[in-house]
């Protein structure tokens, strides 16, 4: 049994994932046998269904570690296939992703289309039955004239090319009032979003406006300010730290309270700790009244 390897030139006009395609040519010498146009057309069935194309033979190696072949050297299909009265002819699938390779190749000349197969060949290398095939592949060089011919795809598409079809004058003069109110509408709908967006942009101007002046409507005026704190009979160094809160936005009555209650807190625990001292504060000798001994307390605490 004898393994057949055999490649043809392929000729490709342009672009295309339907290609016919002459497989192998009867009558021809191969580089692995000669084939008799009567064994291709006894065994033609041999390439019924779709075999594929994968980029190159394998190696030797191959043949032994990877027999199934590599999924990513799969470049298309060949597929109804038959025999023409002298060779056997096929169409070609290659897939999308490998058409503009395989057209510039093929172009330069390049690579070849190649079956891989195996037959029986007598002792004067010739074929005399094929037993299986096994792939159509993309090789460098070239055997027994397999080729490609003609896209289909791009055939067809040339005989459509040349039978344009007319549309009515009607249905060509609708399209373009259609097109031309299309355009109406997306400019008016431009202009809308435009004045929408200002509208926003002013709205939120006014707002922020609105803010600023209602914060400076809510703050107290000086003569407000220091009434309060009159009243409050503050510290010196509380209405300074009153001020610096007011300043920096802090609500008046809230400051004025804080100071307080710190006042008071101070006051109650130095009480507490020494209701002696507390209850009787002098200075130089002469007892001090209470206010007095309070402002020496908070003094003393570093709030007065």
């Amino acid at each position: 049994m004898a393994n057949l390897l055999e490649a043809g030139k392929l000729k490709l006009d342009t672009s295309g994932s339907k290609w016919s395609v002459t497989i192998i040519e009867g009558d021809r010498q191969g580089s692995s046998a000669y084939y008799p146009k009567e064994v291709l057309e006894a065994d033609v069935e041999k390439f019924a269904g779709n075999h594929r194309i994968y980029m190159n033979h394998p190696s030797d190696s191959e043949k032994y570690d990877r027999p199934e072949r590599n999924a990513q050297d799969i470049i298309g299909y060949v597929s109804e296939a038959k025999y023409n009265g002298k060779d056997i002819v096929g169409n070609a699938n290659i897939f999308s992703d490998w058409q503009g390779w395989v057209k510039e190749r093929a172009e330069a000349g390049v690579i070849a289309l190649s079956i891989r197969a195996s037959g029986a060949v007598d002792e004067s290398g010739t074929l005399s039955r094929f037993t299986k095939v096994h792939s159509v592949d993309l090789v460098t060089e070239a055997g027994a004239g397999g080729a490609f011919n003609e896209v289909l795809e791009s055939a067809r598409n040339k005989e459509e090319s040349e039978s344009p079809v007319e549309l009515p004058k009607e249905f060509v003069e609708a399209l373009d009032s259609l097109v031309e109110s299309v355009k109406v509408l997306a400019e008016a709908e431009t202009k809308r979003a435009a004045k929408e967006v200002e509208a926003e942009e002013a709205a939120a101007e006014a707002a922020r406006v609105e803010a600023e002046e209602a914060a400076k409507a809510k703050a107290p005026s000086a003569a407000q300010i220091a009434e309060a704190l009159v009243e409050a009979k503050l510290t010196k160094s509380a209405q300074a730290r009153v001020l610096a809160a007011v300043e920096g936005g802090a609500d008046l009555a809230e400051s004025i309270k804080a100071e307080q209650d710190i006042a008071a807190e101070v006051l109650a625990e130095a009480k507490k700790e020494a209701p002696a001292a507390f209850g009787h504060v002098e200075d130089g000798g002469k007892p001090l009244d209470e206010s007095d001994r309070k402002d020496a307390i908070l003094k003393m605490a570093g709030l007065l």
